[in-house]
C-alpha cells in the first residue's frame, strides 16, 4: 500500500492525477514535510470516490502518526465526506495541489489563480517527460463530474510550453508527451486562440530537435485541420491517436451530449489510415450508459472492429451526483457486467488477431526497461537484449523484432 521509502503520495484515478501526483512527491522531499501523506483521489465513479475514502482510512489506520492531506476531483465535489475523516489535516483545492505552498499550513493561498506546475514528471531516467499544457473543461457532457472537480478551460501559454520543452531537452529526453484533461479545447482562453495544431507547428518549428512528441487523449470532434495534417504527415509526432469516444452508437452518443457521431469517428480513422501507415488508435467507451439497449452496445462493438482500436479502456456507468445521465432511466447491474465481461473478451481477441500480424516485423522503439517499453504506435513490449548491457540502452532509440504477442504486449530481441 504505502511505502514511505519511496513515496508519500497515493495517487488514484486518470493519467494527469500521476502526472500530479509525481509533482507533489517532489515537493515532499523537503524534510520538513516528512509526517505528510497525500492522497490525491479520483471522483470518475462512485468506486472511485469510495475507493478513495478506503484509501484515506487505511493511512490513518496504520500510519496514526502521520498528518493526511486530501487532494483531488473526489475531494473536490464530496468535501462533505471527506473533511472529517480520522487523521485528515486539510483538503488542498485541485487547482493549488501542485503548488509548494499549498503544504505550507501557515501560508494563505487567497483565490489565487491555477497556475500549471512548474516541473514536469519523467516517465522514467531519461525518455519520456509529461507537460501539463491544459486544464480543466468547458463542455458538460451528461455522465461527467470532471469539470465540477477541476473547472473551466485553461491554457498554458505558447511561450511557456516551448521553455518547458527545451528545458526537457537539455536535459537529454528523448520524447516530450502533451497532455491535459481536454486537450483539443487548447488556446480557447489564450489571446487569438491558438488551436493545438497551431501550438504543435509551432513546436516543430522553435524545436528541430524534438524528434518524438506524443498526445495524450483527444476529442475527435476538435481535430482542427492543422492538426490533422501534422498526424497525416508529420513523421515526429507519434503514430497512435487515442480517441475520447464513449459510445459506438448515435443516440447514446447525443443522449450523453458528445459532440461527434459514430460517422465522425470513423471518418478521421479512415482518413488517417489512408495517409500515414501504420498508425493506430485508442478509445474510452462507457458501457451501460443510461437507455442503452442491446442494440446500443452491439454498435460500441461494431465500432470497436471498424476502426481497429488496438488500445481500448471500458468504464461501467456510474451515475454521479449533479449530472443529467443520473437522472435518466439506469441499466441494471446485472447488464452492466455482463457486457463489460463480453466487451473485454471481445476487444482482448481482437486486438490479439491484428497484433499478431505484426509478428517478424522490425521496428523502433523508444527503450525504457527491458520489462516495459512501447512502440511508436503505442503497443508495450518486452525486450529480451540477449546479455547486452541494458543500462546502456536507457533512453536510446534502438531497432528490435517482434516475436510474439500475449497478454496485451509484444516480446521482442535486439
Amino acid at each position: 500500500m504505502f511505502n514511505k521509502a519511496k513515496t508519500k503520495v497515493i495517487n488514484l484515478g486518470c493519467r494527469l492525477n500521476f502526472f500530479e501526483s509525481e509533482i507533489i512527491n517532489g515537493i515532499l522531499s523537503n524534510e520538513k514535510h516528512a509526517k505528510k501523506i497525500v492522497v490525491n483521489t479520483c471522483a470518475v465513479t462512485n468506486n472511485a470516490v469510495q475507493k478513495s475514502l478506503q484509501e484515506v482510512r487505511k493511512l490513518a489506520k496504520h500510519h496514526p502518526d502521520k498528518e493526511i492531506i486530501v487532494t483531488g476531483c473526489a475531494s473536490q465535489v464530496e468535501k462533505g465526506l471527506f473533511r472529517n475523516l480520522k487523521n485528515v489535516s486539510r483538503i488542498i483545492d485541485n487547482k493549488y495541489k501542485t503548488l509548494p505552498d499549498a503544504y505550507e499550513l501557515e501560508k494563505n493561498l487567497g483565490e489565487k489563480r491555477y497556475e500549471f506546475p512548474k516541473l514536469v514528471n519523467t516517465e522514467s531516467k531519461r525518455t519520456r517527460a509529461t507537460i501539463q499544457i491544459q486544464q480543466g473543461c468547458n463542455h458538460r457532457c451528461t455522465f461527467c463530474i470532471i469539470p465540477y472537480g477541476r473547472g473551466d478551460s485553461l491554457s498554458l501559454p505558447v511561450g511557456e510550453v516551448s521553455r518547458r520543452i527545451e528545458n526537457v531537452l537539455k536535459n537529454g529526453f528523448k520524447e516530450v508527451i502533451l497532455t491535459g484533461v481536454d486537450l483539443t479545447s487548447y488556446g480557447e482562453d489564450l489571446p487569438g486562440k491558438p488551436k493545438l495544431g497551431n501550438l504543435l507547428k509551432r513546436i516543430f518549428k522553435l524545436h528541430p530537435n524534438l524528434s518524438r512528441l506524443r498526445l495524450s487523449s483527444i476529442d475527435p470532434a476538435e481535430i482542427d485541420d492543422d492538426l490533422m495534417e501534422l498526424i497525416r504527415f508529420e513523421k515526429k509526432l507519434m503514430p497512435h491517436i487515442h480517441l475520447s469516444v464513449q459510445s459506438g452508437d448515435n443516440l447514446i452518443l447525443k443522449r450523453m451530449k458528445r459532440r461527434h457521431n459514430r460517422e465522425t469517428v470513423i471518418k478521421v480513422c479512415q482518413d488517417l489510415r489512408n495517409h500515414r501507415k501504420g498508425i493506430t488508435f485508442g478509445a474510452d467507451f462507457i458501457v451501460g450508459f443510461p437507455t442503452e439497449k442491446d442494440l446500443h452496445f452491439e454498435n460500441t462493438l461494431d465500432l470497436i472492429t471498424e476502426c481497429k482500436f488496438n488500445n481500448v479502456h471500458f468504464f461501467p456507468f456510474s451515475p454521479r451526483n449533479k449530472t443529467p445521465a443520473a437522472r435518466m432511466p439506469q441499466v441494471l447491474n446485472s447488464v452492466i457486467k455482463s457486457r463489460m465481461k463480453k466487451a473485454k473478451n471481445f476487444t482482448h481477441s481482437l486486438i490479439k488477431e491484428v497484433a499478431e500480424k505484426k509478428l517478424g516485423e522490425n521496428i523502433e522503439i523508444l527503450y525504457e526497461t527491458k520489462d516495459l517499453s512501447y512502440t511508436n504506435n503505442f503497443y508495450k513490449v518486452t525486450v529480451d537484449s540477449k546479455n547486452k548491457k541494458t543500462d546502456k540502452m536507457n533512453g536510446q532509440i534502438i531497432k528490435v523484432k517482434l516475436r510474439s504477442f500475449s497478454n496485451g504486449k509484444f516480446f521482442a530481441e535486439v
